[in-house]
Parts: structure tokens; sequence; C-alpha cells
């Protein structure tokens, strides 16, 4: 053991010596290293054949260094869609909603309720789709530190986004009620909803800034928050109440939804790259 960590001190030298990597990165590159290393001695390699093995599947220096400043130069394509979609919806929303107008005073406090709401809720789901494609990258690649960097900073803002708005939305269907129905709040399964997605964005964002609680954590979590979701924006039409439409056509469907996420929670928690095809 002492002649494999001669052997990685000696391979962080070159590595650092040839290419412009931070700490960060190259701590990165040492856990894949060991892991390949693990890997091969326990197929019958020798330590040092092992080790060699590894370092050659890595690749050199200048390969490593132009991979990660691929990386570091270029925002993930989930994320540039994502950003698309919440603005596109945005608009499209704001579009219809002033197509129906009701320029009553109850009608414009329904119309904006509806809308922070929407999109308080979808922003959310967005947040849920980067944890899913998180997830399905790292089965097969692991991400560089920089990327993860970024993808912290992408959800912790959109879970505000979506807490904000959905919060707003909230206090607007609760005056819009007292003006329609004559009280702010009747426990319906609707205004549930919306408190447990309030709720559920308060504990993600938490969880964002816990001591020790990794970027992979969050997005894994983000999961949950799909869940909630759909079962505050849809499920919520399952149960009678006031504003239930009365539908139980699509319940299979957000069964199917919910079992897929849970799914995908626990394939989050297998090791990295765990379906990357191993050389020989």
């Amino acid at each position: 053991m002492h002649n494999l960590e001669d052997s990685i001190a000696e391979w962080r030298k070159s590595m650092m010596a040839a290419a412009t990597l931070s700490r960060e990165s190259l701590d990165e590159l040492e856990n894949h290293l060991r892991e390949n290393v693990d890997q091969l001695t326990r197929s019958g390699m020798t330590e040092p054949e092992a080790f060699q093995r590894a370092v050659t599947q890595l690749g050199g220096p200048s390969t490593i260094a132009s991979e990660f400043q691929k990386f570091d130069q270029s925002t993930w394509l989930p994320v540039k869609v994502v950003i698309g979609i919440s603005v596109t919806a945005a608009l499209a929303l704001a579009i219809f909603l002033i197509a129906r107008f009701d320029a009553a005073r109850s009608g414009l406090l329904l119309a904006n309720h509806v809308f922070f709401v929407t999109l308080g809720y979808t922003n959310t789901f967005l947040v849920g789709a980067l944890g899913i494609c998180f997830v399905g990258q790292r089965c097969l690649s692991d991400f560089s530190p920089s990327r993860i960097r970024s993808l912290t900073r992408v959800t912790f803002i959109l879970g505000c986004v979506a807490a904000g708005l959905t919060a707003i939305g909230v206090i607007l269907g609760m005056l819009w009620a007292r003006a329609e129905w004559g009280r702010y709040w009747a426990w319906d399964p609707k205004e549930i909803g919306g408190l447990c997605v309030i709720v559920w964005l308060i504990c993600f964002l938490a969880i964002h800034r816990l001591r020790g609680m990794t970027t992979h954590g969050v997005l894994v979590m983000s999961l949950i928050g799909n869940i909630v979701v759909s079962l505050a924006w849809f499920g919520a039409n399952l149960i009678a109440g006031l504003h239930s439409y009365g539908t139980t056509n699509y319940s299979w469907l957000l069964l199917a939804a919910i079992l897929s996420n849970l799914a995908l929670f626990l394939i989050g928690f297998a090791p990295a790259a765990w379906l990357r095809p191993r050389k020989a």
C-alpha cells in the first residue's frame, strides 16, 4: 500500500506540472484512479499493474486538461433547456391569462393566483428535471467540480424562485377566497397541496445550506419535489373538494410518475459511472 501511495503522489505531481487543473479536479481524478486500481486488483492484477492500467485508462495530462476545460466553459445542456422552458412557460401563461382576463377585482386576483402558483409548481418540477438528468448522466460518468458548483447555484436559484412564486400564489388565492367565499382558508386539498409545496421548497433550500450536504445529495433529493408537486397539483383533483375537477382518468399516470421518481431516487445513490462499460 505504501508503494501505491508513492505512485499516486508522483502521478499528482506530474499532473500538476503538465496540466492546469484545480486541486478539486485533481482530487476527483485521484478518487477515480483509486477506484479503478481497487477494481483491477480485485480482478487479479498486481498493484503496480493495476496502477499502470488505471493511469492509461484516465489518459494523459493534456487530454484530461482539455476535457475539464470543455466542461468548465460550456453550460450543461439540461440547464439551458430548463431555463428556456421556465421563461417560455412564463410568457405563454401570461399571454393565455391576459386573453381570458376578467376585469373584475376577483378576476384579477384569480388570474394572478393561477399565474404565480403555476409558475411556482413548474419551476419546482424543473428542479426535479435537473435531478433526473443528473442521476441519468451520473450512471455513465461523474461530473467535474466546476459543473457541480454550477448545478448547485442553478438549483438553489430555481428553488428560491419556485418558493417565492408559490408563496405569492397561495397568498393571492387566500385573498381571492376571502372575496368570493368569505374566508381565507378552508383546508381544501388544493390549499393543503400548495402549503405542502411551500414547506417542501423551504426544506429543499435549507438542505442546500446544510454543512456537509453534497450537490449529489441535493439533486437526488429534488426528485422528492416532483412527487410533492404531483400530489399537490394533480393528486388533489382526485379528492372531492372546492377545487376538484371531477376526473380520475389520469390516476394511473400519477401513480406511474410517483413510482418512477422513487425508482430514480434510489438509483441516485448508486456509485458514479456504475453503468459505464469497463475496459478490459
